[in-house]
Parts: structure tokens; sequence; C-alpha cells
């Protein structure tokens, strides 16, 4: 099995991604920048004025306190930890996304050793959607730890982040942790959308028929089916993290890449993914 292609394919997603997201960086800028022209030549309000000195009072009181800490770039309150995760996803398949877009606050030793773990041994069976699964809960648990040795720090410094209405706030363990689930969930949608695509391509090219009337039905059955496939992969990413699977990845000390995890899914649906995984990943491209 060529896995080596899929996880080429696996780099290219995220780095079309990562392009998207550097592009709307880049859009984000320039409005800013343009933004500030204007402002720089407006005459600011009295109440304005009023609201700018209150706000610089508080500042200086935080400052005299010693309670202002680090704030964090623009970036990490949209998308810092989804980027990470994608960041950490992209090594372990041998892919690539630009340091410049990740907080990357985490051990970098820590996903060398992960990915490690992940090394095939000659003549393994297939399994490409078990591998890939173990791999998001793997890099979902390498997150939430750090998230959880942080705050557990004596000497923590205060962080703070910027909202989308603009509003400064603190960052907080369970808000670094309600980022880290929705970054997991976004990743999880985007592979079971992209499992059925998979899905359809395989099906179609294996059932599709060259008559009148039979072709119509054929592909609705086909289209049924991979929504079915596209709702299975979802349910089994989602499962993959759950307290019972978390604690089996913990007391698991060996190889990753075969190791099994409960999906919560038929044995017949877990095949019907790895086969399409599979498939897919023997895809010439």
């Amino acid at each position: 099995m060529n896995v080596n292609q899929l996880q080429r394919t696996s780099s290219y997603l995220y780095q079309a991604d990562a392009g998207k997201i550097k592009q709307r960086l880049q859009q984000t800028e320039k409005s800013s920048a343009a933004d500030k022209h204007r402002r720089d030549s407006t005459v600011i309000s009295e109440e304005g004025r009023r609201a700018l000195e209150e706000k610089m009072s508080v500042i200086e009181r935080m400052k005299q306190k010693k309670e202002v800490g680090k704030l964090l770039p623009f970036s990490y309150g949209a998308s810092g930890i989804q980027n990470d995760f994608e960041k950490i996803m992209s090594e372990l398949g041998s892919g690539s996304v630009p340091d410049a877009l990740v907080t990357k606050d985490y051990s970098q030793e820590s996903v060398d050793a992960l990915k490690a773990r992940f090394e095939k041994a000659e003549g393994a069976g297939t399994g490409t959607f078990d591998s890939y699964v173990n791999k998001m809960a793997s890099a979902y648990q390498l997150l939430k730890e750090r998230i959880e040795e942080k705050y557990a720090a004596p000497d923590r410094q205060k962080e703070y982040y910027a909202e989308e209405d603009g509003s400064i706030q603190e960052l907080t363990k369970e808000k670094e942790l309600e980022m880290l689930d929705k970054a997991y969930e976004t990743h999880s949608r985007f592979m079971a959308v992209s499992t059925q695509i998979w899905s359809e391509l395989q099906d179609f090219k294996a059932r599709t028929v060259y008559h009148s009337g039979g072709l119509e039905k054929e592909t609705a059955a086909v289209k049924k089916q991979s929504t079915d496939r596209k709702e299975q992969a979802y349910h089994a990413f989602m499962d993959a993290i759950n307290e019972k699977n978390s604690r089996l990845l913990k007391q698991e000390k060996g190889s990753l890449s075969n190791f099994r995890l409960d999906f919560g899914i038929s044995s017949s649906a877990r095949n019907a993914l790895n086969g399409i995984w599979d498939y897919y990943a023997n895809l010439k491209h």
C-alpha cells in the first residue's frame, strides 16, 4: 500500500488550506492599514476620547499590578490552535505547513517522538483509515496535555488574545480546550467529506453501468452509500478522543500504526472505511 501518496495528498490539502489562511491574513493586514489611515485622518469624538482614556487607564492599572501578561498575536484568537493542530497532523504525514501560520506552542521533540511511533513495519497489512484516526487522536492528546501542563505551572504568565469583535480577553484553560475541540471537529468534518468523495470515486468506477435507466438508479445508490460512509467516518473521528480511547492511547507505549481504538461503529463499516482509504492511497495521481 502506497501510504506516502496519501500523505503527500494530505500535505497538498494542508498547504492549500494554509495558503488560503495566509491570503486572508494578508487581506486583513491591508484592511487594517487602510483603517489606520482613515482613523489617523479622522477627528476623535469626545465620547471616543473618553473611552480611549478609560481603556488606557485600565491598562496602566494592570501594569502597576503586573497583570498585563503576554498579548498573543491576532492569528491566535482567530485560528491559533487550529493551525497548531494542522501543523502537527502535517508533520505526522511528512507534510509541510509554514511556521509563520502557527504558534508552535508545543515541543518539537514530542512531535518527532510521536511521528516515530507511526513508522509502519515492513509487510504490515492495510489500515490507512485506522492509522490516520490514531494520528488525529494522538495530535489532539498532545495539544491537550500541553494545555493542561501550561495551566498547572505555578509561574505561568497570564496571556491575552483578541476576540473576533476586537476585544482583548484573558486566555483561560477552558477557552484553549474549547479552541482545541473546535479545531479537531473542523478537521474531522473536512476529512469525513473527503472520505465521502473518495467513496464516490471508488463506487462510481466499480458500479457504473452503461445503459439507459440503470445509470440513474445506480448513481443514487452510490451517493446514498457514500453519505453513510461520511457519517461513519465523522462518528469514528469524534469517538477516537472520548475518555476511554484517551486512556488506551496513554497506556499504549509501542507502535500506533496498527493500534485499534474503539470507533463505536460496526466491524463491516470499519473495514469499508479502511478499504476506501486503502483504495485512495493507491490511486495514481
